[in-house]
């Protein structure tokens, strides 16, 4: 692995979760009728009546992990321990944020994302990228 691929998987990390966002707010039609009402049918969670908390949950790990990205993106000594944290602070939240309904498009761009970035952290950890992540480098 070299960093320019490194780089490369990154982009498409960027660009699958950007693409999930996009289908998510776009697509909403693939997701049929039957299934909309069942999801407006169940009781509304507690990220939806208290925005307030909700937000001061949810924004800090978006820009921790927005700021992990860019660290490795840059192949900061701290990066790749930022993003670890921020990923599994990221997945302790779903389980209290009630049910999700995804369309087939939602998922296949969600679950690939993770994928890349699961990828991306094994790679950060267990590959010759790794030593670029502890490498004393002059500054540009």
């Amino acid at each position: 692995m070299t960093a320019y691929r490194f780089r490369l998987l990154l982009c498409l990390y960027i660009i699958l979760s950007g693409a999930a966002i996009v289908a998510s707010w776009y697509c909403s039609n693939l997701i049929s009728p039957a299934m909309q009402a069942a999801s407006e049918a169940e009781p509304v969670a507690w990220d939806v009546t208290n925005l307030a908390l909700s937000m001061s949950i949810i924004v800090p790990l978006a820009i921790g992990s927005l700021a992990g990205l860019a660290g490795m993106f840059m192949f900061k000594s701290w990066a790749r321990t930022f993003s670890l944290v921020f990923t599994v602070a990221g997945m302790i939240m779903p389980p209290f944020m009630g049910t999700t309904v995804l369309s087939w498009l939602d998922y296949m761009l969600v679950d690939m994302a993770a994928m890349v970035w699961g990828a991306i952290l094994a790679l950060a950890y267990f590959s010759p990228v790794s030593s670029l992540f502890s490498a004393a480098r002059p500054p540009a």
